[in-house]
C-alpha cells in the first residue's frame, strides 16, 4: 500500500458491492480512509457522527433515492462536497442534484481517473 501524507476521509453510499470494492481498492490503496454505507438510510447518521472530506452517493438505491439522501446530508453538513453517481441516464435528477448542492455527477462505470478529476475539482486536492 502507498501511504498519503494527508489521507482523505471518503464516504461511499451505494448498494452495490462492486462500487465499494472499487473505492476500497483504488483509493484505499493510497491510504485514504473509505467508509462504505450499503443502506442509504444510514448515510445521514454516519455524517452526523463523523467528518468527511467528500461523499460519493448513488442516485438509484432501494429505500431512499439519492436526491433524498443528498437533501439529508446537506441539511446536516451543508459544506460537504457530494458527488452523485448513476448507471442510468437520468438528466433531470442530475440537474436537481446539482441545484441542491451536489458538486458533480459520475456516470457508471467510471475509472480511477474520473474519481481523481472530480476530487481535484470538488476539493482542490490531488490523490
Amino acid at each position: 500500500m502507498v501511504t498519503t501524507v494527508h489521507p482523505l476521509k471518503i464516504l461511499v453510499v451505494d448498494d452495490k458491492q462492486v462500487i465499494h470494492d472499487f473505492f476500497d481498492i483504488t483509493l484505499g490503496y493510497y491510504g485514504h480512509h473509505i467508509t462504505v454505507v450499503h443502506d442509504p438510510c444510514e448515510a445521514t447518521e454516519i455524517v452526523q457522527q463523523r467528518e468527511f472530506d467528500i461523499a460519493f452517493l448513488d442516485m438509484v438505491m432501494p429505500g431512499k433515492n439519492g436526491i433524498e439522501v443528498l437533501k439529508d446530508l446537506k441539511a446536516v453538513r451543508p459544506h460537504l462536497p457530494v458527488v452523485m453517481m448513476s448507471g442510468y441516464s437520468i438528466q433531470e435528477q442530475r440537474d436537481e442534484a446539482v441545484h441542491l448542492g451536489a458538486c458533480g455527477c459520475l456516470k457508471k462505470p467510471f475509472e480511477i481517473e474520473d474519481i481523481r478529476r472530480i476530487i481535484r475539482v470538488a476539493i482542490g486536492r490531488e490523490i
